[in-house]
């Protein structure tokens, strides 16, 4: 599920597809391709929802490339049960692209007619930064073959197209920070291919 962090006040909860492709250099440090898909929608028809009553939904869809790092990289797990249980626990960030397609925006306020500038289709650059845990699903062989992950992932994107206004702050509008979105996700990887040294 994702929430959208804009320049409207109401946020909305919506849905993610996510799919992930990832090397793992280490058992515990990966690099990896991702794509998402999924809608982003904030505002409303109220002064409570926004202010300026405007309103969006977004369908997206975004590419990066990314890292990350877990604990167990860091410390020697086998010493301690405490070390060994949080040894999946991950950051990791990135860089990408994201697709922004407005399928409803509203584009003239209707209390005074003034139109909402800005772009019903774009693209931006998008800066995933994630943390999050696996948990690795072990066969009776003792190999890793499964992994269970949660994460969450808050993407900042450079420029203004994920809300898909442009307004400026000469006419009252608030502009004081990237748009953001931020996705909270449980999934299964599964494991393929010969392992390493490790």
């Amino acid at each position: 599920m994702n929430t959208a962090f804009t320049d409207l006040a109401k946020t909305r909860i919506n849905q993610t597809i996510i799919g992930t492709i990832d090397y793992h250099l280490t058992p515990f440090v990966s690099a990896g391709l991702e794509i998402q898909s999924g809608t982003l929608s904030a505002g409303g028809k109220t002064v409570e929802e926004d202010a300026h009553l405007r309103f969006f939904k977004n369908g997206y869809t975004s590419f990066v490339a990314q890292g990350k790092v877990q604990i167990g990289q860091f410390v020697d797990f086998e010493s301690s049960n405490f070390l060994y249980a949080i040894r999946g626990i991950y950051i990791g960030t990135g860089v990408g692209i994201i697709q922004n397609n407005m399928k409803d925006i509203v584009r003239i306020k209707p209390t005074d007619g003034w139109h909402f500038p800005g772009e019903d289709k774009s693209t931006n650059i998008v800066i995933p930064l994630n943390t999050g845990v696996n948990i690795n699903i072990l066969d009776r062989w003792g190999y890793t073959r499964f992994i269970f992950t949660a994460n969450y992932q808050m993407n900042v994107t450079l420029g203004e197209g994920l809300d898909g206004y442009k307004d400026p702050k000469s006419k009252g509008f608030e502009n004081n920070s990237p748009d953001m979105f931020g996705v909270l996700s449980a999934g299964i990887k599964i494991c393929f291919g010969p392992e390493g040294l490790y």
